[in-house]
């Protein structure tokens, strides 16, 4: 299938969309809770483990490197252009580690990687790509150990009087893979189906024509409000989302 992520737009990508890597990417690092993964890396006998799945140029992987040296970084992408970009922004990098793999349903997302291996896992403007994206949600729930955090950002084009639907048939003309864009209501329903409690959302702006949206919350091998609970007293300030009592 054709791909917008060839090898002149992997060249030129950071560069074509700067503005809105800026903020989506920031977003998803303020949602990440960084005291609980210093806490977790003090506990555990191995480094922590994190996942940037869909990873791109490596521009996230890039960040949490510099903020969480210790951690053991993966990035996974389809492409094998932008891994390319990736590994040359990473080069001084030895604990981030590069694998060309597809994001798909199955028992881990298709990816290869064992069950309950990383701690945390960042999944930023990609859930539109998905085909079947509540199996690809349990299979990159089945990666986290219990404890863990998944961070997931995306984007959605603004509504009325924005004639939305016609834009984004546009964009699958020159973005093929492309399947649909979701609100982060929508992206919440998901979640639910995935068994994934949301604990957190913010949505933001990001131009004339779109919005953000990033959404956190732990997963627990038993799904429960009681393990949540007891995350949340660990991990403190973090606020639950509308009716999750």
């Amino acid at each position: 299938m054709r791909t917008y992520y060839t090898q002149k737009n992997a060249q030129h990508y950071n560069r074509t969309w700067r503005s809105f890597l800026e903020k989506t990417l920031a977003a998803t690092i303020s949602l990440i809770e960084m005291t609980h993964l210093d806490e977790e890396t003090d506990k555990r006998a191995r480094p922590i483990r994190i996942l940037d799945a869909a990873c791109g140029t490596g521009l996230l992987l890039a960040q949490l490197a510099r903020l969480m040296p210790r951690a053991e970084l993966y990035g996974v992408d389809a492409s094998q252009a932008m891994l390319t970009q990736a590994a040359d922004l990473m080069r001084d990098c030895p604990h981030v580690h590069l694998i060309q793999a597809s994001i798909a349903d199955g028992e881990t997302a298709g990816l290869p990687f064992a069950p309950a291996f990383f701690d945390l896992i960042t999944c930023t403007n990609t859930l539109h790509y998905f085909s079947d994206p509540v199996a690809t949600l349990r299979g990159l729930r089945r990666l986290l150990v219990s404890t863990g955090q998944l961070v997931i950002e995306d984007y959605v084009l603004r509504g009325f009087p924005f004639p939305w639907k016609a834009f984004e048939w546009a964009i699958k003309l020159y973005d093929p893979q492309h399947v649909r864009l979701y609100t982060c209501s929508d992206a919440q329903s998901l979640c639910r189906q995935a068994q994934f409690q949301v604990l957190h959302t913010q949505v933001f702006p990001i131009d004339l024509f779109s919005i953000s949206w990033v959404l956190k919350g732990p997963f627990c091998s038993v799904f429960c409000h009681s393990c949540i609970r007891r995350w949340l007293t660990r991990v403190h300030k973090t606020d639950l989302c509308p009716g999750w009592e």
